[in-house]
């Protein structure tokens, strides 16, 4: 179940967004893609919110993330942080159990990006902020 805030996007929806963004930083694919789009300061800004670098109010984050996608699908990219396009997921992200300890994202806005600890020894890099996921009780 999502958890709704006033005006805004659920954690869940927010995080869902995040964890595509999350994909294409990982692919390679956005920071290219977001200078053709006339982007790229958009991108940094997400990016260094995440990477708390620069705090950022939730209601700016998604609005930023609105006007990324605007931007993107304009230049005929399509959304990146929204859409009917699947995502995958890290190995080790299965449903069935509402807490198990995984490797979760250490972005100051989290996605929703999940690692096993069995697929994964060491912890994975999150592409958008260079940092190690903090194992820890994750809710699937």
């Amino acid at each position: 179940m999502a958890i709704a805030k006033a005006g805004g996007l659920s954690v869940d929806e927010l995080a869902e967004r995040l964890s595509r963004v999350c994909t294409f930083m990982g692919a390679g694919e956005l920071e290219e893609t977001a200078r053709a789009a006339g982007a790229a300061e958009l991108v940094a800004a997400v990016l260094a919110a995440l990477r708390g670098d620069e705090p950022m109010a939730r209601s700016v984050l998604e609005r930023r993330l609105d006007t990324l996608d605007d931007r993107m699908a304009a230049a005929g990219f399509g959304n990146v942080t929204r859409g009917t396009r699947g995502m995958p997921t890290l190995p080790g992200n299965s449903p069935g159990h509402p807490v198990a300890h995984r490797w979760n994202c250490p972005a100051a806005h989290p996605c929703e990006l999940l690692a096993g600890a069995e697929s994964h020894p060491e912890a994975p890099v999150c592409a958008m902020t260079g940092r190690p996921f903090v194992y820890g009780p994750s809710r699937l």
